[in-house]
């Protein structure tokens, strides 16, 4: 405690503190996605959002021909209560794209929400989703890259509005995330998404502390001077 201290009252050492801080947070997050929650009990639809893209990177041994991908956000608590029917995504959702074979799908638009369910590689408390719009389907092979934007999922409206559910939201945090196929070997994980590291809110909370404190220091031993 007494070496941290002595830190604090150091400008630069107490940066170095909060940047090790910052690093070790982005390197426990590394394989996983930072969820926020919102909406429910009347206030309007339950929305899952995300700030950073996420890259899948493709692990199987074998060819996955003619499929598109679908993405899968793993071991959210309740997402069958949240989002009970198959419907198609509102405005906001994330948009993907692949190297490879598939690359000359261009730009796509993740426009389906599925019924959770349990099938190989999927849980019933897995958010799943895909675009069915897709004209040029996707051969998947390993080693191929897929890049999923920041976005957000909800339903699109009425009648499969969830803006009523009443229970607690899952909480803020992080999840793991993979990318499967819709056909062949249907919902086998294909390879695990990795999101570009964002520290918790309480991260960033923790680390302003640290540079107000080493702020409040150095500005004391300059007036003492």
């Amino acid at each position: 405690m007494k070496p941290l201290l002595r830190a604090l009252r150091r400008p630069f050492p107490c940066l170095l503190v909060s940047l090790g801080l910052l690093a070790g947070a982005g390197r426990a997050s590394a394989q996983m996605v930072y969820l926020t929650f919102s909406g429910g009990n009347g206030t309007g639809q339950v929305t899952v959002s995300w700030s950073s893209p996420i890259t899948y990177t493709i692990d199987t041994t074998s060819v996955i021909s003619g499929v598109n991908p679908i993405f899968v956000f793993h071991g959210i608590p309740d997402m069958q209560a949240i989002f009970p029917t198959q419907a198609p995504v509102g405005p906001g959702a994330p948009t993907y794209t692949s190297t490879g074979a598939g690359s000359t799908d261009g730009v796509q638009t993740v426009n389906r929400l599925t019924t959770p369910n349990t099938f190989n590689s999927v849980t019933a408390g897995d958010l799943v989703f895909f675009s069915n719009t897709d004209t040029a389907p996707t051969i998947l092979t390993a080693g191929d890259i897929i890049t999923l934007s920041a976005g957000s999922l909800r339903y699109d409206g009425s009648p499969t509005s969830n803006s009523g559910y009443s229970l607690p939201l899952p909480a803020d945090g992080y999840y793991s995330t993979f990318v499967t196929d819709g056909a062949d070997t249907y919902y086998t994980n294909l390879g695990a998404g990795t999101a570009t590291a964002v520290p918790e809110p309480a991260t960033y909370a923790i680390l302003a502390g640290l540079g107000a404190l080493g702020l409040a220091a150095w500005r004391r031993r300059r007036s003492a001077a």
